[in-house]
């Protein structure tokens, strides 16, 4: 499984990827808010794990680049307003940070279909 984290923090980003890795057998990759939509067009991931701040700050252009990416999601957040779940995406799992190891790597085995 590849998935790709993305996140404006790079140590939370890096958390995930250790997580992750000690749980599950995958390949993680990190990206910044700047680069990752490069790396949806150079490579394909089963699972995105991204900021819901950065679909915010990109209005439609981040949703476009997800949607077509193909790549099931898992949400993240520090606000609690999201937490219900996030307007546009129906059945993506969000994330509290700071996270729950097992509630993260739940959500991606899901957004994964594992």
């Amino acid at each position: 499984m590849r998935i790709l984290v993305v996140d404006r923090e790079f140590l939370v980003a890096m958390e995930v990827e250790a997580v992750l890795a000690e749980a599950l057998p995958c390949e993680v990759q990190i990206a910044t808010p700047r680069n990752y939509a490069v790396e949806l067009e150079r490579a394909r991931f089963n699972v995105i794990v991204i900021d819901s701040a950065l679909i915010d700050a990109e209005n439609g252009e981040a949703a476009r680049r997800l949607r077509a990416s193909g790549a099931g999601l898992v949400f993240t957040t520090l606000g609690f307003e999201d937490m219900a779940g996030m307007q546009g995406w129906d059945g993506i799992t969000v994330v509290s940070k700071p996270f729950d190891d097992h509630h993260l790597v739940e959500a991606v085995k899901n957004a994964a279909r594992v």
